[in-house]
């Protein structure tokens, strides 16, 4: 066969090339989109550090894709658990006989094949590696464990539910794991390996912490519009043909994530503030009625302080609601995709946007400081569709199906499948990790002894009351000033001063994203009245600029306003 003729398509293969063309155009939205979120998530000192890691790893996880790592998922071996080397560096196209890869889901072109797939990989990458470091955590470290992740971790969870050989894949029918577009492959894997990693770094520190505030809230939404248009080819490509099915999973995807975002929306705009009319806030209203010296300005006070107890919207819970919609809806997709079955995504997005949101307080219940909630966005949002898939699954695809179709046992599979995989990478995340961090230079946080001094300290105190390092930021100094880090009479040492100045400081010389924010700081005393609530605020500083008398502000007679001083 000729070279010509072996770029002649047939038109079927023609047609579900260019959609797979279509859905593959569609990913590096994702990309985008992840940068901008979790960049517009932290805060500003190190926001440039969070939009610039998906693409500092995109290069180096692409390159190990076309040297070995598409081979190691993909190429049919004699084991259950690893691929050969067959694919290595795309050599099986060199024989007519493998321009295409047959799946049980339709025929697609290898070199396509090796494309789409390597783009899920870097999605999963960009969803674990830049949250799991968040604020305190290395990055030449976090590149050795990403090479031992890629090839120990990654690879071989892929090759157990898509390749025909794999011990969980449907095609093998040993143990079959319904598993569309990456519930386990891609989620699961984010989440625990985002959990090891942010049990080993600990909790960031808590002055770093006083008054947080994301740096970008509108990256956040773009990044989520972003994310979201890039799903539907995510998990409509896995199709690998263009179909109905394929506008259906489309459909469901957007229904799906529009669920979830309002669900954990709702959640949070229930517990924003102290439920209006509530025993608490009635009594208090009571109170300040029956205080005849109560001012008509302190009156005014008092209905502000009721309207700040009021329900708040919040577009960062949308925005990680409308996540978790994408995330549940991901091992489901064509599985539960048809023209009379538009109502489980609805369902889908309830239980997604319902756990996902609870799951987030399981970071206070383990003690585990996960920035981002990779957790329980991805892992524990994976796991429950993953699960749910065992119940709704229609027979497509090559599915025996769920209890829809009467297939009980699929349940069990899921269970097992599942639980396998989170064991399996939380349990070699671990070891990899531990042993990284020890060798020396690689520490794998900015601030290397922080955990040591928190033991520490936790060892010398009585009666179980909290170390200073873990106690209420009304007990830390929470104005730390450059004078503060910079000073040689700081009792801070240079790592926890480099961590506090944040990771766009220490891993990139001070390559800020938005420099110019939080210059200058502009304090209008007039806006802080002498009254009870400013006791509330500034402690036992009668006034704003009695509480701001320092080195580090100026008062401007002319206009009664405290300035910051440059830096």
């Amino acid at each position: 066969m000729s070279t010509a003729e072996n770029t002649d398509l047939d038109d079927l293969l023609a047609i579900h090339s260019l959609y797979m063309v279509f859905c593959t155009a569609l990913l590096p939205l994702i990309l985008i989109g992840i940068s901008l979120f979790y960049s517009g998530l932290t805060q500003r000192r190190s926001s440039f550090t969070m939009l610039i890691i998906p693409t500092l790893l995109s290069p180096i996880v692409f390159i190990d894709w076309f040297i070995w790592g598409y081979s190691l998922c993909y190429a049919t071996a004699s084991n259950r658990f690893i691929g050969s080397l067959k694919f290595a560096v795309l050599r099986q196209l060199r024989d007519p006989s493998t321009l295409t890869y047959k799946t049980t889901r339709g025929e697609i072109l290898s070199v396509l094949h090796f494309l789409f797939n390597g783009l899920m990989k870097l999605i999963c990458v960009c969803l674990t590696f830049p949250g799991c470091i968040a604020e305190r955590g290395r990055i030449l470290p976090m590149l050795v464990f990403l090479f031992f992740w890629s090839c120990m971790i990654y690879n071989p969870v892929t090759y157990w539910f898509w390749n025909m050989n794999g011990w969980l894949s449907t095609q093998l029918d040993y143990i079959p794991v319904l598993d569309f577009a990456g519930g386990n492959c891609i989620h699961v894997i984010s989440g625990f390996t985002g959990l090891a990693y942010s049990y080993l770094l600990g909790p960031r520190n808590p002055k770093i912490l006083y008054n947080y505030r994301s740096s970008n809230n509108g990256h956040i939404v773009i990044g989520t519009v972003f994310i979201i248009c890039g799903w539907c080819g995510f998990i409509g490509g896995c199709d690998f043909k263009f179909s109905s099915s394929a506008i259906y999973i489309f459909i469901n995807t957007i229904l799906c994530c529009f669920v979830s975002a309002i669900v954990w929306m709702g959640i949070d705009f229930y517990f924003s503030a102290i439920p209006l009319g509530s025993s608490e806030l009635a009594s208090e209203s009571t109170k300040n009625e029956g205080n005849a010296s109560f001012s008509q300005h302190n009156g005014a006070q008092t209905k502000l302080s009721d309207v700040s107890r009021k329900r708040k919207f919040s577009m960062i819970s949308f925005s990680s609601g409308a996540m978790t919609g994408l995330v549940v809806m991901t091992p489901a997709g064509g599985f539960i995709s048809s023209p009379t079955e538009f109502w489980k995504p609805f369902v889908f997005g309830v239980a997604g946007g319902a756990i996902g949101n609870l799951a987030t307080r399981l970071k206070y219940y383990f003690n585990i400081d996960d920035a981002f909630d990779l957790f329980a966005i991805h892992g524990v949002s994976g796991m429950v569709s993953s699960i749910m898939v065992a119940i709704f699954a229609n027979d497509q695809y090559g599915s025996p199906g769920g209890w829809v179709k009467g297939n009980w046992i699929q349940l069990g599979h899921q269970l097992a499948g599942t639980i396998a995989t989170a064991v399996y990478l939380f349990v070699m995340s671990l070891f990899f990790l531990y042993i990284i961090d020890i060798i020396p230079g690689l520490h794998l946080r900015v601030d290397k002894d922080f955990n040591k001094r928190v033991r520490r300290e936790q060892t010398k105190q009585k009666d179980g009351e909290d170390i200073e390092l873990q106690s209420s930021p009304g007990n830390l100094d929470s104005h730390i000033t450059n004078s503060d880090i910079t000073s040689p009479n700081s009792s801070m040492n240079v790592f926890e001063k480099a961590e506090i100045l944040g990771s766009d400081w220490y891993e990139f010389n001070g390559e800020y994203n938005a420099d110019f924010m939080e210059f200058i700081k502009v304090i209008n005393p007039e806006d802080y009245p002498n009254n009870e609530e400013s006791f509330s605020i500034f402690g036992e500083h009668d006034t704003i600029s009695e509480h701001y008398r320092s080195p580090d502000y100026d008062l401007h007679s002319g206009e009664q306003q405290l300035i910051r001083k440059r830096e």
